[in-house]
């Protein structure tokens, strides 16, 4: 299991992360295809009350998301990550709901980190310019 380690005195909040994400979940592999495809970052830098704060998943050892999900369109997959179940998913957003880190999105269906399962390591992590992100195995 691999977790992404924010730490917030190095993030400038330019979103080079967000971008890197985006772009990676597109078909074209591109920060224009992203957009084209209208792909969303699966990790968010955000500012609340003045201070940067990272939305992503936590994976978390008892997942709110999976058990608020009434069709059971999310499981949690052997590396931790949690694995939407395109054909199963109705898109009602319960599991946005229950999510405590924000780190669900709806964009038609449920969109949640995967922590670049196809590649060496998240693109968040690699593309940040400061890094703020680290990737650490546990």
């Amino acid at each position: 299991m691999v977790k992404i380690l924010f730490e917030k005195d190095k993030c400038l909040g330019c979103k080079t992360c967000e971008l890197a994400c985006a772009a990676a979940h597109s078909k074209s592999k591109s920060i224009l295809g992203a957009i084209k495809e209208k792909k969303f970052s699966r990790i968010r830098i955000k500012v609340k009350n003045g201070k940067l704060k990272v939305e992503q998943c936590m994976l978390c050892s008892d997942p709110r998301c999976i058990k608020a999900c009434p069709v059971g369109a999310l499981e949690r997959r052997e590396n931790g990550t949690i694995k939407v179940n395109d054909i199963t998913c109705t898109g009602c957003g319960l599991c946005q709901e229950a999510c405590p880190f924000d780190a669900i999105r709806l964009c038609v269906l449920p969109t949640v980190c995967d922590r670049c399962m196809e590649g060496d390591e998240p693109l968040c992590a690699k593309a940040c310019p400061t890094k703020a992100l680290k990737v650490k195995a546990v």
